[in-house]
């Protein structure tokens, strides 16, 4: 298996207090500071993302969106000049 470097850097802010309790943590579970710190930042960083990922809806709003997907409602002017914008990607 190989190493896998690591050049991004993180800087954080802290107390000494915070700053020695997570050393001690760390060092009780008997991994380094960084692993102690990333590990769940990363967990509750892909639920976050997650979250904003999907969309839920209730089972009325499922139908209504079916309905709307089946006979979707005539452009608005406004929806007709925003389709006449370049798209992003020919932007750059």
């Amino acid at each position: 298996m190989g190493t896998v470097l690591k050049q991004a850097r993180m800087e954080l802010k802290t107390t000494e207090d915070m700053k020695g309790l997570i050393f001690r943590a760390a060092a009780l579970m008997g991994v380094d500071v960084t692993a102690f710190v990333l590990a769940p930042a990363a967990e509750r960083a892909q639920q976050v993302i997650a979250n904003f990922s999907a969309i839920q809806l209730s089972l009325e709003g499922q139908r209504r969106f079916a309905s709307l997907m089946e006979q979707p409602p005539e452009p608005t002017e406004v929806m007709k000049a925003l389709g006449e914008l370049p798209d992003f990607e020919e932007i750059r």
